[in-house]
């Protein structure tokens, strides 16, 4: 496997994770308020 392969996929993986973090982040936010 080419390391551009892994690099994308851990990068795709993160952003993925970053992406539901930030969402439940602010659902829990709005159901605060």
């Amino acid at each position: 496997m080419p390391t551009i392969t892994i690099i994308s996929y851990f990068g795709f993986l993160l952003a993925s994770i970053i992406f539901t973090l930030v969402l439940f982040i602010s659902s829990s936010k709005i159901q605060l308020i």
